[in-house]
């Protein structure tokens, strides 16, 4: 797919759409709502930060803002104001646009007006220079792999193909009806899932959070779901609570990070003749790289991510520490075209050049090209399903007075990984109480992204950590 899907085909995949949540969203037509956000004034080009909850609702402004002249960003509904405008700030938004605009975002020195589209506030903040973008493109955020503030910038024909080429690799045919369990903001969710249905062709169930096992088992049925897609953490669920996955579901894939090998053969086990899809992928990719068909493959490659996707090649490159480690190189024109906002951590410079990525994740191919993931050399998280930048976190917490350096140790746990937060202090400076270093980033973090515990330490203690 090299050409933009046509508006009629977006209006016919939104029609067709449906939601399963207790508090549907009424919007208003489609056509009105691209109509009033060109109204709003908006550039070619102006970015706006779109923070609502998984529903038609979004998918109909996230489209609406592309045919306007805007670039969309997905964010978490339900993101406070100082966040919200650290992300706007970082980013050069001209609009944040929420179900209902948190309480301080009105007073915002720089919010010029708010406004309504359809059943959404929009806040307009003082315009940059320029737009941070171009008419055509979309920002997707990363997750923590580049620091809690930045984004992806990819345009609508490359994730629409990235889309398309996930759904050849599972097999989804043109009919089929597809549940999203996931949160839309993430990249897996609105790529392989939203888009990738709208260009194949067939009808989009979206469910609202929270995953509970029962309601989703039942939603399979009563919706005549074929196609679905999970994360580990919600089959480690399905798993531990021994719910069944209905034999009408035709095809099962898991993505967000690695499964164990012995839960691949629980599923398969539990559905013999269902067809199961291990993939992976990033964000700066576009997103999907790879995908195992793993009810086809012997027991020894459960453990693999499968081969790459049509139009994506990969390559191994050392680390040249002697290790022996090598380190996942993606060519593919789903790659990123560049990064927006507040980069840090490691992986701020793996652009390699126009289509090259290196990913930061280990990997191993064994003799017929398949790939191994060992391990990542970003810093960042998963945990619970949700990425956690510890670069940010240790950023956020040094601009707080006395803080001269701050420690993320990490620990395994059952469902990824979790840390906690050690800060030093400079000598003579009063120390805020860990309550107060919590209550701090409550302001400008996710919950899931709050560290485990907080401590104040001395340098020398401070040693014992690790980033």
């Amino acid at each position: 797919m090299s050409e933009p899907i046509s508006p009629r085909a977006v209006r016919d995949f939104l029609h067709r759409a449906n939601e399963i949540t207790i508090e549907p969203i009424d919007e208003r037509p489609y056509d009105e709502l691209v109509e009033r956000w060109r109204a709003l004034g908006l550039r070619r080009g102006d970015l706006a930060l779109l923070s609502l909850p998984n529903s038609i609702a979004l998918l109909r402004h996230f489209f609406a803002v592309i045919e306007s002249g805007g670039v969309p960003a997905l964010i978490a509904p339900g993101t406070r104001s100082a966040r919200l405008h650290e992300l706007a700030d970082a980013m050069g938004a001209r609009a944040i646009a929420c179900l209902a605009l948190p309480a301080p975002t009105t007073s915002v020195a720089s919010v010029e007006r708010v406004e309504r589209v359809g059943r959404i506030e929009v806040a307009l903040l003082a315009p940059s220079r320029a737009p941070a973008g171009s008419a055509g493109e979309v920002v997707l955020l990363t997750s923590g792999t580049s620091g809690s503030s930045s984004g992806c910038v990819t345009s609508i024909e490359a994730i629409l193909r990235n889309g398309v080429r996930h759904a050849d690799a599972i097999g989804q045919r043109p009919h089929d009806s597809v549940l999203v369990s996931l949160p839309l903001h993430f990249s897996f969710a609105l790529v392989a899932q939203a888009l990738g249905t709208l260009a194949r062709g067939g009808r989009l169930v979206i469910a609202g959070p929270p995953f509970v096992p029962e309601r989703y088992s039942r939603s399979l049925e009563a919706n005549a779901i074929d196609v679905s897609a999970l994360s580990p953490t919600q089959v480690r669920m399905l798993l531990a609570q021994q719910v069944r996955i209905p034999e009408s579901l035709r095809v099962l894939s898991v993505g967000g990070d690695s499964l164990a090998p012995e839960h691949v053969a629980q599923l398969l086990r539990e559905r013999p003749r269902g067809e199961l899809y291990l993939t992976y992928g990033l964000t700066q990719a576009g997103p999907r790289v790879a995908t195992l068909s793993a009810h086809a493959e012997p027991a020894s490659r459960h453990a693999s991510v499968g081969l790459p996707l049509a139009g994506t090649s990969v390559e191994l490159e050392g680390l040249g520490d002697g290790s022996g480690r090598t380190q996942l190189i993606v060519r593919s024109d789903t790659v990123m075209r560049r990064r927006i906002g507040l980069v840090e951590g490691r992986n701020s410079d793996d652009l390699r050049a126009p289509g090259v990525l290196a990913t930061g994740d280990l990997f191993d191919r064994d003799d017929d090209g398949y790939l191994f993931y060992r391990g990542r050399l970003s810093e960042y998280i998963l945990r619970g399903g949700e990425k956690v930048s510890l670069a940010s976190i240790r950023r956020l917490v040094t601009s707080m007075p006395g803080v001269v350096a701050a420690r993320t140790p990490t620990e395994a746990t059952a469902d990824g990984e979790d840390y906690d937060l050690l800060l030093v202090m400079a000598d003579g400076v009063p120390a805020p109480s860990p309550t107060e270093c919590r209550t701090f980033l409550a302001r400008v973090v996710r919950r899931a992204e709050l560290p485990r515990s907080v401590q104040i330490v001395d340098a020398i203690d401070a040693r014992m950590g690790h980033k």
